[in-house]
């Protein structure tokens, strides 16, 4: 340890005394400098007594001299001053470059005396002395320059010298002050490290000396210390070591008696110590005298004072569930025998307050040598709670959690049941209905799910009302539900209940401040030899309910066995459906849409074709909805969308027709969902086609169906910029309402009025009103289903000036429409009222 202080003292003085002699040592550079300065001082002030005495005789020279020549004597004198301050000059130190101007100064000075003197001898002589006097000016100037010159060059010397003898004092003191900071830090660095040092063990050892007043004998400190404190706790450790040894002889002496007395005492505490800390009754039996004792627990679990209950087995059997006893004394009976290894039983006990609480009892015999019970013990845990809870995920897991209603899985029990039940080889006996509600995704977009669940709710009660007692109603989730109708004669007796349903939810339910008005459909299915089981049922009831869905809703319908065939039909179709998208079986045509005011063709609509290798042309009205169902028509309505944009973009740029040529594409419900603007915005950003070129027709059903969602889509693609066409107005409900509320561009009346107009006045009016109703509402106006001449006359008459059927061209793939000529009559009037039959290609310039 002395060492290391002695050590830490010489290295703070090696450091300071370093700091110091460099700082010193810079002093001393400084000093010098500072004396350099002093004497470049003295020189400049000897040169300026030089320049003004030099000045002093040029002035009295450029005096005029009078006619006694008394100014001679002065301009003498200062002449002589000359030499001596010259003189003074050169005493001084001087750098090489300094010293020679210096003596080229003396030099000048020399000749300036020597031209005075031959001026003042010759003064007498007007014309010498003027010439004299002359050189002798001129000599002065130059002595005036040589002087300021020299002044400049050692100003700018004395500069130079004075920054350095600055810069050495400032580099001076931060030596000396940098040596005065490290040494303090060193300093504060070497005392914390020796305090450290000599504290740290100190800590350690009082450390350790207190884990020894804790009684935590045998401690021993690390053998890390050196020197002196190496040595303490050398003999530290071993004093540790050695108290640990007699603390252990002494524990081990102590525990030795503590077992016994333990030992002695542990089966007097057992028993004690179980009766209080559990949270059971306890119970003790002793057969020899019948007696049996409960603890306070078991007492009070059945509301019972100590007091109040007796101790023989008969007080026991008395307070058990009549229908629980002969159970309880079977297993008791069969434990003392030796049949069971322990005794079980979950029964009821008589509360004191009346009712029961479930109890679990369990207990085990004590035999004697020859195995015979003469005693039995066990405890009694209340079960009341648990039982409950079980109940009711019992009901849970059977009931409707919303409608409290049989879900499917105990409808299908119950199912199975009346199958078990019901004769073979025999008439119907049971019919399962399968019910749905209409529009109830509308109700929950429109009034939010809580108002959906309180529809539902009165729904089934309004449901189970309609029903005989013995039918079961269940509710297989959302709005499906189900009815078991049992011991039905025939199947019009289920379509009377299912009648008798219809008629109930004519009736608006009343749903917070709104009253709504929904309808169901119904499918039924009645028993029959060829049904096996429960899910064959509930297939046919499912495929009527479909049927009946298909046929407008809000009706009935019972299963055949066509709605199978069609079912099955249907799912092969299904699967060629996406055999088709893979392997390009679908098409899409176009029929040409035409302006009646220029004789033109303006646009197209687009429409989707299938070739079927072995069913042929099949129907858009059949695939189309298979394809919503299945979900492929997202991916049918992307392609379409893409092969009618690529199209209209190639015979555009062909100039085939106009410059504002359209396509208009057909949009189905189930493409309402965001990603449809996805779609749009790919399709025409592919194909480099002008949204407003772009027209998408929207049924007005697809429109109610789906409320607020549509609406919102809607407004996303009239902010892109592509047209929105009602397709078959007229054909659904509230259609003024949403044709403000959407802000549509078109509307394409249906072919049904368009064929009606020519037959009868009032249809004609009706076609009159959409007409004045567009033009209102600042809308273009689509006739569908042209096909006669008449009803090209008719409307032309009326000022509709879009046209579109197949009296101008059938549905077609491009090429053919522009390779065949397209002719047809169209009678125009003129002015006298005659009609001209004129014949108007629409042929336009062949496929290049």
């Amino acid at each position: 340890m002395r060492t290391r202080i002695i050590a830490s003292l010489a290295l703070l003085f090696a450091l300071f005394a370093s700091g110091s002699v460099l700082a010193l040592l810079t002093f001393g550079s400084a000093t010098g400098l500072y004396e350099h300065v002093l004497k470049l001082h003295q020189i400049e002030d000897l040169r300026r007594t030089l320049l003004a005495a030099v000045f002093k005789v040029q002035t009295e020279l450029l005096i005029p001299v009078t006619a006694n020549h008394a100014e001679l004597p002065a301009i003498l004198g200062d002449a002589k001053r000359l030499d001596t301050i010259i003189g003074q000059c050169t005493n001084c130190h001087h750098t090489p470059t300094i010293a020679t101007r210096l003596e080229d100064l003396r030099q000048g000075i020399h000749d300036y005396q020597s031209r005075l003197g031959f001026y003042l001898n010759d003064a007498g002589n007007d014309a010498g002395s003027d010439r004299l006097k002359h050189d002798a000016v001129l000599i002065g100037n130059t002595l005036l320059s040589e002087i300021e010159a020299m002044s400049s060059s050692a100003s700018a010397h004395l500069r130079k010298l004075s920054v350095q003898a600055e810069a050495e004092t400032r580099h001076g003191k931060l030596l000396l002050a940098s040596a005065f900071l490290l040494t303090c830090l060193a300093g504060v660095l070497v005392a914390l490290h020796l305090i450290r040092s000599i504290t740290q063990p100190v800590k350690d050892i009082v450390a350790a000396t207190r884990v020894i007043a804790d009684g935590r004998l045998g401690y021993a400190l690390p053998g890390v210390y050196e020197a002196e404190f190496g040595e303490l706790v050398r003999a530290f450790n071993s004093m540790s070591l050695s108290l640990k040894t007699d603390q252990d002889k002494l524990m081990q002496e102590m525990a030795e008696r503590r077992q016994v007395e333990t030992a002695l005492r542990k089966s007097e505490d057992r028993y004690a110590l179980a009766e209080k800390g559990a949270n059971d009754g306890l119970w003790d039996w002793d057969f020899a005298s019948g007696r049996i004792y409960f603890s306070p627990r078991w007492k009070a679990m059945l509301g019972f004072a100590d007091q109040w209950l007796g101790s023989m087995n008969a007080d026991w059997f008395a307070l058990v569930h009549a229908e629980d006893i002969a159970m309880l004394r079977g297993r008791l009976a069969a434990h003392i025998s030796g049949e069971t290894e322990h005794f079980t039983a979950e029964h009821r006990m008589q509360h004191k307050e009346g009712g029961y609480r479930w109890v679990l009892t369990r207990g085990i015999a004590i035999r004697d040598a020859n195995g015979k019970a003469i005693r039995m013990a066990g405890s009694q845990t209340d079960i009341t709670d648990r039982k409950q809870a079980e109940q009711r995920l019992f009901h849970d897991a059977f009931h409707d959690i919303l409608t409290d209603l049989p879900n499917r899985a105990l409808f299908v029990n119950r199912l199975q049941h009346t199958f078990n039940a019901a004769p073979r080889h025999n008439t119907a006996t049971f019919a399962v209905l399968f019910l749905d509600l209409d529009r109830f995704k509308f109700v929950n977009d429109s009034f939010g799910h809580a108002a959906g669940d309180q529809l539902l709710r009165a729904f089934a009660g309004r449901l189970a009302e309609s029903l005989r007692p013995g039918d079961t109603v269940a509710r297989f989730g959302g709005d499906e539900f189900a009815i078991l109708l049992e011991q039905v004669c025939d199947a019009s007796e289920a379509v009377r209940i299912a009648d008798r349903v219809l008629k109930a939810m004519r009736q608006p339910f009343r749903i917070g401040q709104h009253e709504l008005f929904v309808s169901v459909s119904v499918g039924i299915a009645l028993a029959s030899p060829q049904h096996n089981e429960p899910d064959q049922l509930l297939r046919d009831a499912d495929l009527a309910l479909y049927q009946a869905k298909a046929n407008g809703k809000a009706r009935h319908e019972v299963f055949d066995a066509g709605m199978r065939t069609r079912t099955i039909d249907q799912m092969h179709l299904e699967a060629d459906l996406r055999c088709a998208l893979e392997h390009g079986e679908l098409r899409v045509y176009y029929q040409p849409i035409f302006d009646l005011d220029n004789d033109s063709i303006s646009g197209f609509e687009a429409l989707l074709r299938w070739h079927h290798p072995e069913r042929g042309v099949v129907s858009p009205e059949k695939f189309i909805p298979i394809a919503e169902e299945c979900g492929l028509i997202g991916r049918i309505g992307e392609w379409v969308l893409l092969e009618a944009c690529s199209k209209l973009s190639h015979y555009t740029a062909r100039k085939d027709f106009g410059p504002e040529l359209t396509m208009n594409v057909n949009i189905s419900v189930k493409q309402l969902t965001p990603l449809l603007i996805e779609q749009v915005s790919a399709a025409l950003r592919a194909t480099g086609v002008a949204p407003q070129r772009l027209g998408l027709e929207i049924t007005e059903s697809v429109i109610l169906s789906e409320g607020g969602v549509a609406e919102s889509l809607l407004q996303d693609l009239r902010r892109l910029g592509v047209g929105l066409h009602i397709d078959d107005f007229g054909t659904g409900y509230s259609s003024l309402s949403y044709l403000h509320r959407f802000s549509m561009d078109t509307l394409k009346i249906d072919k049904s009025f368009v064929s009606a107009a020519v037959k009868s006045k009032e249809n004609l009016e009706i076609v009159r009103a959409i007409m004045g109703l567009a033009k209102i509402l600042n809308m273009e106006v689509i006739a569908e289903g042209v096909e006669t001449q008449q009803q090209m006359t008719l409307l032309r008459e009326l000022g509709c000036r879009y046209v579109q059927g197949y009296l101008i061209s059938r549905p077609a793939e491009m090429p053919e429409i522009l390779d065949t000529h397209c002719t047809f009559a169209l009678g125009l009037k003129t002015g006298a009222g005659q009609v001209v039959q004129a014949e108007h290609s629409l042929a336009c310039a062949s496929a290049a």
